[in-house]
């Protein structure tokens, strides 16, 4: 039967500019280091855009290991998380190593969440399909492709799927956050697991369907969408991409 074990809990920083000293701030509730942390920051949304403000993102996010037929990794993190090792001890605490791992699944392709990837060169990387367009527009062509050149196999998700990775281990196709944004539900013998990624980043988003305001009116309509169809589900358990684990009331 399936095993499910968090990696690395997720955490996040926020910084901005002061002259010319970069000051970073912390909180500990997932809602303010997301977005109310702008208003100490001076920033509002209404008249700002994401990336031209004075504003950094230094997240962590959340990253799980499922163990079944296959050894997966989903979500291995920003570059810092692989490069400084932590990766690597976090696997170790399963008596693991980088070259067990047959598998990693990256959400999306976002740096917090895709850039440690690199690391797997013995693993099959997995994706949504619409998700290296995304890669190639936001990072370039010659990146994104020299990074999936670095893994064995490429296993893509089309949009609108549902596919079983392993037994008891589905990926569901959850765009919104990104155009190729998947998620996962895993069977265990106890649980229903979302590992939702960044479709549902807080447990507000899941429950309340309340999604920041750096959003578009368009990525709204298909994340409320999304995690509509993954509540369907029923989960017992849900890992959002940017909070703590939590058990969503049975509706």
């Amino acid at each position: 039967m399936n095993l499910v074990d968090l990696l690395i809990q997720p955490f996040c920083l926020r910084f901005s500019l002061h002259e010319d000293e970069i000051i970073y701030m912390v909180a500990g509730a997932a809602e303010m280091q997301l977005d109310r942390m702008e208003l100490l920051m001076g920033i509002d949304p209404l008249r700002q855009g994401l990336f031209d403000s004075n504003l950094g993102f230094l997240p962590v996010a959340t990253s799980v290991l499922i163990r079944g037929e296959r050894t997966i990794v989903v979500d291995p993190g920003n570059h810092h998380v692989g490069f400084y090792g932590s990766l690597g001890l976090a696997l170790k605490r399963f008596g693991l190593g980088i070259d067990d791992v047959d598998t990693v699944v990256c959400t999306h392709s976002h740096h917090d969440h895709m850039a440690s990837a690199r690391m797997f060169t013995r693993a099959t990387l997995v994706l949504g399909e619409a998700e290296l367009d995304y890669a190639r527009e936001v990072y370039g062509t010659q990146e994104t492709d020299a990074r999936i050149a670095r893994h064995p196999a490429l296993t893509l998700v089309p949009n609108g799927a549902n596919l079983e990775l392993m037994p008891g281990v589905h990926l569901i196709s959850t765009p919104g956050h990104t155009p190729g944004h998947i998620s996962l539900l895993v069977e265990t013998a106890e649980e229903r697991v979302l590992i939702a990624g960044d479709v549902a980043m807080t447990r507000r988003e899941y429950e309340e369907r309340h999604f920041s305001h750096w959003y578009t009116t368009e990525q709204v309509v298909q994340l409320t969408a999304s995690v509509a169809q993954l509540a369907h589900w029923q989960p017992t358990l849900v890992l959002p991409g940017h909070d703590r684990a939590f058990r969503p009331i049975p509706v």
